[in-house]
Formats: structure tokens, sequence, C-alpha cells
């Protein structure tokens, strides 16, 4: 069966509504849909990593687990296949990974703010995002307000 890489945004949000670790910290229950949910609770640890070397081992994994391989298309276009239809999930999300990382390594991260485990993918110019999103960023901030104002009232 063939497999083609998702959308980054498509596996982002996987992981963000389906992983079991997101939904407890916002405090939501998760989608039901336990394929999706063990799926999404698989990729959450290669976001949350900060050592290169372990996100690498951990994707290199997830393509082992599936079975995918790779393929000459007639037209000699890349193309990938799994043995396994019901791989084709993990597949295709271990196959975005593998391309982006190799394209932009270190932009993948986990929310910074104590409240949130979403992940995200950092497309910002400087590579230096710490949030999932602008909600969270200002959160963050004002506690960092309160705490330096109470320490100096």
């Amino acid at each position: 069966m063939n497999v083609e890489p998702m959308a980054i945004a498509d596996l982002v949000t996987l992981v963000n509504e389906w992983g079991t670790e997101p939904c407890r910290v916002d405090g939501r229950a998760p989608r039901p849909g336990a394929e999706l949910t063990t799926l999404a609770d698989e990729l959450h640890p290669i976001f949350a990593t900060p050592d290169p070397t372990t996100r690498a081992r951990l994707v290199t994994e997830l393509l082992r687990v599936t079975g995918v391989r790779p393929e000459l298309a007639p037209d000699l276009a890349e193309s990938w296949t799994v043995a396994d239809a019901a791989q084709s999930d993990r597949a295709a999300a271990a196959l975005t990974l593998r391309h982006h990382l190799a394209a932009h390594p270190g932009r993948l991260g986990l929310c910074a703010d104590d409240q949130c485990a979403d992940v995200y993918v950092d497309a910002s110019p400087a590579g230096k995002r710490r949030f999932c999103c602008l909600t969270c960023q200002n959160r963050a901030r004002a506690a960092a307000f309160r705490k330096r104002r109470a320490g100096t009232g």
C-alpha cells in the first residue's frame, strides 16, 4: 500500500487533539478513538524531547515498526509503501517527521507554558519559538510578571 507523508500542521493537530497528555493538562477528555490516541501518544515524546539524538532514535524506531520502505515509481518519483495497511497512518506520520527533521532539525517543540502540553512546529525566522500559541505565551508572561512583582513588594 502506498503511503504519503501528511502535512506537518495536520500532524501537530493530531498530537494536540488526540494525545492523552495535552488533553490531561488542558483538562479536556481525549476524543474517542483509541487508534489515533495511541498514535498521538507515540508521537508526543518526539516533539517533547529537546535532544536531537533521542528524537532521531524515536523517529527511526517508528519507521522501523511500520515497515515503511522506499520504492521508485515508474515515473522515477519517490514513493513509500507499507505491507500492512493498518500501519499507514503511523507510517505517514513517521515519514512526515523524517522529512521535516531532515530539512529543519530542532524545529519541533513542546509548549513552555506550565499549563499546556501541546506541541508545535517552529516556523519563526529566528527559530526561537517556545510556546504553542499566543494565549500560552501571554499567560506565561503574565505569571512571570506577577512573580517578579510579588518578589519586589
